[in-house]
């Protein structure tokens, strides 16, 4: 009995698998073009200009007069005890530097921040109150360059500070934690040289944490010694966008969905295709010493007709009347039919390709 190209088939089926992979990832690479062109990234912009700054809080211990200490301060990084410390002296230094010639303007503020703290339940420092005290500030300065350096020295009276948190230790009754924070806020404002719009706008705070209230301490800086960042155009000069580029990827993009539609349904037909001939030669297997192929469909309209559910069935009616089973091939690869003929009846199964729709089957 002959069988159908099964291998046929199934070649037809991967080649369009193949297809569709091909076309996903085309329609991948169109949306993320898409995408890119129809929001230009700061990365394609071009770059204005980038800088760098160093900042550094130097300070020196200075000494009450005493019988233990030869030298009048003692440097960075050490333990101190507090009785002994006269006033700390503050070199604060900023170094501000650019790629390209700039029209800047800056200034900056020093304040020592008196600060009242108990640990809550969680261990956790919580302030209670705290007070700003001016040490020294600069108003605006402008110029023009490539680099600019603040440098100031400032002394911190200690012992002001220490006797304004034990006083309020003492007015309150409250077991506290208190310090004094050292710190040096300097703002920028620069653009290039001659441009009306000023694209940089910069704060930078240095801090030396200072410890109150104890018989001795170490001092902590809290600050970034060093940065550097990069200026961009502006979002008005943003980059343009590219619209043939947007334009072909929505082109590209719409003829993809299209095959990717015709590809599924191509791909689902012959899956349904290879099911179907697959079945088909698995009865023509099995039951081939009972079913005789032939080329012309009988006159069935002069038959009394019983429709069979499946080929099963079909069998049980063979067996029973010991009649051959009469196969034609209604439509190749598409339907078949197998029938029984008894007297006046006819018993009849049809096998079709539309049997192995998986989405349109009913179910149930």
């Amino acid at each position: 009995m002959r069988q159908k190209n099964e291998t046929e088939i199934i070649l037809k089926q991967w080649v369009r698998v193949a297809l569709l992979i091909v076309v996903i990832a085309i329609m991948i690479a169109s949306i993320v073009s898409l995408v890119k062109n129809l929001n230009p990234s700061q990365t394609g912009q071009e770059e204005l200009y980038s800088y760098t700054y160093n900042s550094n809080l130097n300070y020196k211990v200075y000494l009450k007069d005493n019988s233990y200490f030869t030298t009048p301060y003692i440097g960075m990084n050490k333990q101190y005890i507090t009785s002994l410390i006269d006033h700390i002296n503050v070199d604060a230094t900023y170094v501000f530097e650019s790629t390209e010639d700039l029209d800047y303007s800056y200034n900056y503020e020093i304040v020592a921040t008196a600060r009242g703290l108990y640990q809550n339940t969680e261990g956790k420092d919580v302030e209670i109150w705290s007070k700003a005290y001016p040490v020294a500030n600069q108003a605006n300065q402008t110029g023009s360059g490539k680099t600019f350096t603040i440098n100031k020295n400032v002394n911190l009276d200690y012992e002001q500070y220490n006797k304004i948190m034990t006083d309020f230790r003492n007015q309150y009754g409250l077991s506290i934690d208190a310090r004094v924070d050292l710190s040096m806020v300097v703002n920028i404002t620069a653009g290039l040289h001659g441009a009306t719009e000023k694209g940089l706008k910069e704060t930078n705070t240095m801090t030396l944490e200072i410890p109150l209230l104890q018989q001795t301490i170490n001092i902590k800086p809290n600050y970034v010694n060093h940065g550097s960042n990069t200026i961009y155009k502006s979002a008005s000069d943003q980059a343009d966008i590219n619209v043939p580029i947007v334009i072909l990827s929505a082109v590209v993009l719409i003829i993809t969905l299209v095959a990717f539609k015709v590809l599924v349904k191509s791909l689902l037909a012959v899956t349904r295709k290879s099911e179907y001939v697959l079945a088909l030669n698995k009865i023509l297997k099995e039951y081939g010493d009972i079913i005789a192929e032939t080329h012309n469909m009988p006159d069935i309209d002069k038959y009394d007709i019983i429709n069979v559910k499946n080929f099963n069935d079909l069998v049980d009616v063979e067996e029973e009347l010991h009649s051959p089973i009469l196969y034609f091939e209604v439509r190749e690869d598409y339907e078949s039919v197998f029938v029984i003929i008894s007297g006046n009846t006819l018993y009849k199964f049809t096998l079709r390709e539309s049997d192995f729709d998986h989405f349109n089957r009913p179910r149930d």
